[in-house]
């Protein structure tokens, strides 16, 4: 007899996903890489290794292709917001800091769970009804 193997894939609501990017008690980086990880095409490990050199207002520039072989690409304007936001007048060192550190893959698995209830990877699984596209 063979058994069915079922997969389930962890997605939340574009309600949820917008009351989590709004949510001030929830820091700003882990919002701002939700949201990237949502709409741009890159893996958690790539938003993690981004510089603060590496977003403008419209576009993010990773600075080696990523696994997906972009390395610039069109973000969406809540994306920009937040990203500003963490960033803050730093003008060098990681995107994602937790403590004054370069956030862990660990920090923002954890952070996942603690804020939304769910899996980091949960945001890239939830698909909404607007995408990133590669910059021109």
């Amino acid at each position: 007899m063979t058994k069915e193997l079922t997969l389930h894939i962890d997605t939340i609501t574009p309600q949820r996903f917008d009351e989590l990017l709004w949510d001030s008690t929830i820091p700003v980086a882990h919002r701002a890489l939700w949201v990237l990880l949502t709409e741009v095409k890159l893996n958690l490990t790539d938003f993690l290794s981004l510089d603060v050199r590496d977003p403008t207002d419209t576009t993010l520039s990773a600075a080696g292709a990523s696994k997906t072989g972009l390395t610039e690409m069109l973000i969406p304007e809540c994306a920009s917001i937040l990203l500003r936001e963490t960033i803050g007048d730093r003008v060098e060192g990681a995107i994602f800091t937790e403590g004054g550190k370069a956030m862990s893959r660990e920090a923002a698995t954890r952070a996942a769970r603690q804020y939304a209830g769910c899996s980091i990877h949960t945001f890239r699984n939830s698909g909404f009804e607007w995408k990133s596209r590669p910059a021109d």
